[in-house]
C-alpha cells in the first residue's frame, strides 16, 4: 500500500521527464527498470563527459540534448562495454522502437551489428546489416555532413559483402561492392575482396 502511495505522489522528474519516457519506464518489468536505472547510474560514474548525477535519472528539472533513441542507445553502449550483452541487446531494440531520425537509427543499427559480430550471430548480422544498407539513402546526407562533407566507411556494407561471400552468394557480393563504389563509400579492402571472390569463382 505504501509503495502504491509513493508511486502516486513521488516526483516524476529527471531525464525520464525531459525525454517523456516515464510511461515507457513504468511499463517495464521490474528487471528491466533496474537495469535501465543501473546503467544510468554507472554512466554517471564512468563517463566523465556525462552531464548528470545518479539522482537526475528520475528527479529534478533536467535539460538534455539527448533524444529518446540516443539516450537509450547510450545506456546500451554502457551495458555493452560491461559485456552485459543481454541488456545491451534489449536496450538497442527498445531504442529502435522510439521515434527518431534515420541517422539515429543508423547509429543504433551500427552498434547492434557490432554486438552481433561479438556474438558471432550471423543470421542477426545479416538482418541488421541489410536494414542499415536499405536505410542508407535516408541517412546519407546527415552522415556526410557530420563527417566533414564526405562519407566514412560504413560497417554494414562491408559486413554484408562478407556475409554474401561466406554464403557463396558471389554475384550478390560483387553487386554490393559495385554499389559501394558508385555511392562513394570508402572500402579499403575492395581489391583484396574482389581478388578473393574472383579466385573462389574460378575454382568452382
Amino acid at each position: 500500500m505504501l509503495n502504491r502511495v509513493f508511486r502516486i505522489f513521488r516526483e516524476k522528474g529527471g531525464i525520464l521527464k525531459a525525454l517523456d519516457l516515464w510511461d515507457w519506464y513504468e511499463s517495464l518489468e521490474p528487471k528491466w527498470q533496474k537495469k535501465v536505472k543501473y546503467y544510468f547510474s554507472l554512466k554517471t560514474i564512468k563517463n566523465l563527459n556525462f552531464p548528470y548525477k545518479a539522482k537526475h535519472f528520475d528527479s529534478g528539472d533536467v535539460q538534455t540534448a539527448y533524444t529518446k533513441r540516443t539516450f537509450l542507445g547510450s545506456l546500451a553502449q554502457t551495458a555493452l562495454l560491461e559485456r552485459d550483452f543481454e541488456t545491451a541487446h534489449w536496450l538497442y531494440w527498445e531504442a529502435l522502437k522510439q521515434e527518431g531520425t534515420p541517422y539515429e537509427e543508423h547509429l543504433i543499427l551500427n552498434d547492434l551489428l557490432l554486438l552481433y559480430q561479438k556474438l558471432k550471430d550471423f543470421e542477426k548480422m545479416e538482418e541488421v546489416a541489410k536494414r542499415d544498407v536499405e536505410l542508407f539513402p535516408e541517412y546519407a546526407e546527415e552522415l556526410k555532413e557530420r563527417n566533414g562533407g564526405k562519407l566514412p566507411q560504413i560497417n554494414s556494407f562491408e559486413v554484408l559483402v562478407y556475409l554474401y561471400e561466406r554464403k557463396g552468394l558471389f554475384e550478390d557480393a560483387l553487386e554490393l561492392i559495385k554499389r559501394i563504389k558508385e555511392l562513394g563509400i570508402p572500402y579499403p579492402q575492395e581489391e583484396e575482396v574482389l581478388k578473393r571472390i574472383s579466385d573462389k569463382i574460378n575454382s568452382l
